[in-house]
């Protein structure tokens, strides 16, 4: 499996739309387009790593270095994490990213 059907295969999992994941990761839905469909494939390691934390997998797995979508210890999302975003409408999925965009933000603010 590519790089590319591995991230669309698990934003799907995920029921995010390639636009909230484009939002979660700092770029637009047309670029994750084209990462799914391998129109671009020499992505910026910093893009691997941000896709890698929203999709709750490591970036080895997405570059087809381990076989694990998720590590033991890694800080991605549990079974039981996917499974409640899944179960949240779409309005309640905005919500969530929202909030989490915001505290993304905040954490990369200089402390004044």
């Amino acid at each position: 499996m590519t790089t590319g059907e591995k991230i669309k295969q698990l934003r799907m999992a995920l029921g995010m739309s390639q636009e909230e994941l484009g939002k979660i990761v700092g770029v637009k839905k047309a670029a994750i387009y084209k990462y799914e469909n391998g129109i671009v494939v020499n992505l910026k390691r910093s893009t691997i790593e941000k896709l890698a934390s929203a999709l709750g997998t490591t970036p080895m797995y997405l570059l087809n270095l381990e076989e694990k979508p998720t590590a033991d210890d890694s800080d991605g999302l549990s079974k039981e994490e996917i499974e409640l975003l899944k179960s949240l409408s779409k309005a309640d999925r905005d919500i969530v990213f929202s909030i989490a965009r915001q505290m993304k933000q905040r954490e990369n603010e200089p402390n004044q």
